[in-house]
Order: C-alpha cells, then sequence, then structure tokens
C-alpha cells in the first residue's frame, strides 16, 4: 500500500502539477485548479485569481470538506465541483482541470470522444464524454458533472476544458494528457477525412480486458437518469435540488 504523502508534499505535488499545466499549453496563466484529498476533513486547492504557472507551496489554499471555505486563503472559484466529485466518488484522491485547447474545441465543434478513435482512451478511461454547457464557477457546473464523473474518470466540459480523476495528482494528470493527446489526434483525423471512431465491438472488448486487469473501474448501473448504487451521489442532487426550490 501506496504510505499517504504529508501536506507539504501534496502543496508541493499541486505547485508542479499547476506549473505542468501552464508550461505544457494546457492553461492560459489563470486557468485551470487542482485539487487532492488531505484527510477526511480537508483539501488542498489551487487558489482562485492566480497566474497558475507562478505559485509557490504556501499559495495552495486548505479547504474544509464540509463547506469549501478556504482555511488559509482563498480556493478556485470550481471548488464546488471538486467538492461535489469528492462526495460521490470516495475513491478518487485527486481531480485536475485544465483548459485543454484542443479537447475543447472540438467540443465547440460538436465533435464527442465518447467513443474514442484510439484504444488507449478507452482502456485507460473507458470513453471520454462532454458535459453539457454550464456557466463556469457556477452550482450549475457540480450539478452537471455529478453523472459523469460516478461513470467515468475524466470528461470533458462543453466549451470549457477537461476534468480528469485520480487516485493521486500523477494518475489525475495522466489522464488529462491522454484526454488531449486522443483530441490531437482526432482533430488530425477530422481535418483529414474523418475520425473513426473504435467499433463498439472492439470497444467493449478493451473495456472488458482493462477491467480485467484492474486498469479500468467497472462502471456502476444508472437507470433512468438516477445512479442506483450510489448513495452519496442520490444524496447530494436531492439536496442541491432541494436548495433550488428554496430559492
Amino acid at each position: 500500500m501506496r504510505k499517504s504523502m504529508g501536506e507539504p508534499t501534496l502543496r508541493r505535488r499541486l505547485v508542479e502539477v499547476s506549473r505542468h499545466l501552464y508550461q505544457d499549453g494546457h492553461n492560459a496563466p489563470g486557468d485551470g485548479n487542482s485539487s487532492v484529498r488531505l484527510s477526511a476533513r480537508y483539501l488542498l486547492c489551487t487558489p482562485t485569481m492566480r497566474h497558475k504557472g507562478e505559485l509557490a507551496p504556501s499559495d495552495i489554499v486548505k479547504v474544509r470538506f464540509a463547506d469549501g471555505s478556504g482555511v488559509d486563503g482563498t480556493p478556485s472559484s470550481e471548488i464546488r465541483m471538486h467538492l461535489a466529485i469528492y462526495r460521490a466518488r470516495e475513491d478518487v484522491r485527486a481531480i485536475v482541470h485544465g483548459h485543454s485547447p484542443h479537447a475543447v474545441a472540438l467540443t465547440v465543434a460538436g465533435h464527442s470522444m465518447e467513443n474514442p478513435v484510439v484504444p488507449e482512451a478507452i482502456q485507460t478511461m473507458g470513453g471520454i464524454p462532454t458535459v453539457p454547457y454550464a456557466s463556469p464557477t457556477t452550482t450549475d457546473v457540480a450539478d452537471a458533472v455529478l453523472p459523469f464523473a460516478l461513470q467515468y474518470e475524466a470528461f470533458i466540459l462543453e466549451r470549457h476544458g477537461t476534468v480528469a480523476l485520480g487516485r493521486d495528482l500523477e494518475q489525475a494528470l495522466s489522464r488529462l494528457e491522454v484526454v488531449e493527446h486522443t483530441a490531437k489526434i482526432t482533430s488530425v483525423a477530422i481535418a483529414s477525412g474523418g475520425a473513426r471512431p473504435i467499433p463498439e465491438a472492439e470497444a467493449m472488448k478493451l473495456r472488458a480486458m482493462a477491467e480485467e486487469a484492474g486498469i479500468l473501474r467497472r462502471k456502476p448501473t444508472v437507470r433512468a437518469g438516477v445512479v442506483t448504487n450510489n448513495s452519496a451521489l442520490v444524496d447530494e442532487i436531492a439536496k442541491r435540488v432541494l436548495k433550488r426550490l428554496d430559492r
């Protein structure tokens, strides 16, 4: 079992991930956000309104899991989305969100990667769906991502950016990079005459192989838009619906 990292190490890793995303062109200076579970009570998250390529460990914000408030700063304006995902998926320990240009461009063009064109994207994530557009930083984003967060390991927010989940920051970052690499291949294929997805029979085979090998998590059952085997997600959705009715 991997030894848990302490707070100083996780702060450094968040800084490194943020710098990597900026330097590799996933984000403009103020774009994107990442977080990691610190304990049952706290998360660590990148700050709002800061150049993500120039962060220091002391800039990382400790966030109360209970209400999303910052202990030592102001967390990303997308903290609601992060909290919603963590509450729905106990196995997710880290979230990386970048405004990866090729992935976003495909959503602008109306092209989905839910059925990928390359096997690696299927084997590592099962598929890469597009979450319908919601105004960034609002509770609408958190509401929109919940069903996708339970079903997939990464997804693209329409006109906004990629969200990748993982057991740690390394895995979440790796998944985000697989999404963008797949988006680049897909974009070139479209420009060359057409992007043909992996045939469904082969896709099912690849998913089964990855699940058997423990690389890919088995998808839970969803019926009529309701997740049937995750009470945390159902409770979260119900809570948000009640808040909307009280407005």
